[in-house]
């Protein structure tokens, strides 16, 4: 075997004897963030089904407007404590700006597609 042919093999044999090891690394990472994104899809899904109140699969504006005002009413935070502050005219603008940012197609409601109330 030359020389160089004997430092490939040799380098194709740490790797194949490293790689279990960065697999078996990997593998928890990659399902942890598999089951995080599960479990966030999850709670969008929960949340979109407790906005849609007449369970049509679609949350039209009252509906939105009726879900984002009653998690403002109940939640903390800095964002929370703002829109508290806000005339109600502004309230309302917040919200329509917010349902158009997310009816990225401008049907005038939101499908679980466009439901993401955290962005």
């Amino acid at each position: 075997m030359s020389g160089s042919s004997k430092e490939f093999m040799i380098k194709i044999g740490a790797f194949s004897l490293l790689t279990p090891f960065f697999l078996g690394l990997a593998g928890p990472v990659l399902s942890d963030r598999v089951f995080a994104q599960n479990a966030s899809d999850d709670r969008r899904m929960a949340s979109f089904q407790a906005a849609d109140t007449n369970h049509d699969g679609r949350i039209s504006y009252d509906e939105f407007e009726i879900f984002a005002k009653s998690r403002m009413a109940t939640a903390g935070g800095m964002r929370a404590a703002m829109f508290k502050r806000l005339s109600p005219e502004d309230q309302k603008a917040r919200l329509d700006g917010k349902l158009a940012q997310m009816d990225t197609k401008s049907k005038g409601y939101l499908t679980p597609d466009d439901w993401n109330p955290q962005s």
